[in-house]
């Protein structure tokens, strides 16, 4: 009997299948014209003999070093959404054999701590970032999760969420639940999904023929800037019977501020989050929510950049992921 050899290559696995070299390695790959059974074939003698793809030196064959940067600005680590787009592109880059950085916000932006990194995601781009200009303006390709600002470089692919719509979606929720006066906590128009909510928030309420109650913050408000804009909209209370709180975590704070002003959800206004988060569920009343498919949004994400790295046939490419209530019962009319 032929002893294994005690180092298992390519050529051993095509020699296995009785296939060339080149075979071997598309069908391991998952590339090329390659018929099923003639793949499941090499896969099945990869099986056989243990082999291990060699990324190191796949990659140093294509002069790429096998990792791309995430990046995510700094002031939205905190929030659960963020992390769940993190690891849902983690999760897809496993099967493309490539590692994430979680890129350093604060590295200066002629700093050459990226240079070595493959391709970039950006999550929420925001206007006026330097970091994102310089991004979108170098060699690698970039993958921008939301649109990118209106005067950058255009990123290789998009992926998005239509927030437009998913503002009308809550809107509409509270409308068939009895509100008639909602008001919005959006955030401002230096992200594209900012954008998004305020012109849906807008042209739903011109339909309906009501007055807007929009109150706009950002990312960077602490919560007693937030807390004093919801006690002033509650204070001035004017007829509105709806709260639409975003970013996420505004809806605690919300939360809390009906309570001290001696209300009560269900009976004196309804309550809903933009964006969903183990706590809505949890307290009481929970609390309705849109849910964003955070982790397919950046298996998304990782796989057009994937594409890119791989040569690149959906340069272009917009990719929008679903949007959808997660009811609860902050927006339930209590009888």
């Amino acid at each position: 009997m032929q002893q294994a050899p005690d180092v298992i290559t390519l050529q051993h696995v095509a020699d296995r299948a009785g296939v060339s070299r080149a075979t071997a390695s598309l069908a391991l790959s998952g590339k090329g014209r390659i018929a099923p059974a003639t793949r499941q074939r090499v896969k099945d003698a990869a099986d056989d003999l243990d082999y291990v793809v060699n990324v190191m030196a796949r990659n140093l064959r294509g002069s790429r070093s096998g990792a791309i940067g995430l990046y995510v600005p700094d002031h939205t680590l905190s929030f659960r959404y963020y992390m769940d787009v993190a690891f849902g592109a983690v999760e897809e880059a496993q099967a493309s054999d490539l590692l994430v950085t979680l890129m350093p916000t604060a590295f200066a932006p002629r700093s050459g701590i990226t240079e070595h990194l493959d391709g970039f995601i950006m999550i929420d781009p925001i206007d006026g970032d330097p970091i994102v200009e310089r991004l979108l303006s170098g060699r690698s390709p970039v993958v921008s999760g939301e649109d990118a600002p209106a005067d950058a470089e255009e990123p290789y692919g998009v992926v998005y969420g239509d927030h437009r719509r998913g503002i009308r979606l809550l809107l509409d929720h509270l409308w068939a639940n009895g509100c008639r006066r909602p008001a919005c906590l959006l955030p401002d128009r230096s992200i594209a999904w900012g954008r998004g909510m305020q012109d849906g928030y807008r042209e739903w309420c011109a339909e309906k023929g009501i007055a807007e109650h929009m109150l706009v913050g950002d990312f960077q408000s602490t919560t007693e800037q937030v807390r004093g804009l919801l006690d002033g909209l509650l204070g001035a209370l004017d007829g509105v019977d709806g709260i639409i709180a975003a970013p996420e975590g505004t809806a605690l704070i919300a939360l809390d501020a009906i309570r001290s002003a001696g209300l009560e959800i269900g009976h004196d206004l309804l309550l809903a989050s933009y964006v969903d988060s183990d706590s809505l569920a949890l307290v009481e009343p929970s609390i309705t929510a849109l849910d964003l498919h955070a982790r397919e949004f950046g298996r998304q994400c990782m796989q057009l950049l994937a594409d890119s790295l791989d040569g690149g046939s959906r340069r272009g490419e917009r990719v929008e992921v679903a949007i959808s209530v997660i009811e609860r019962r902050s927006t339930r009319r209590i009888p």
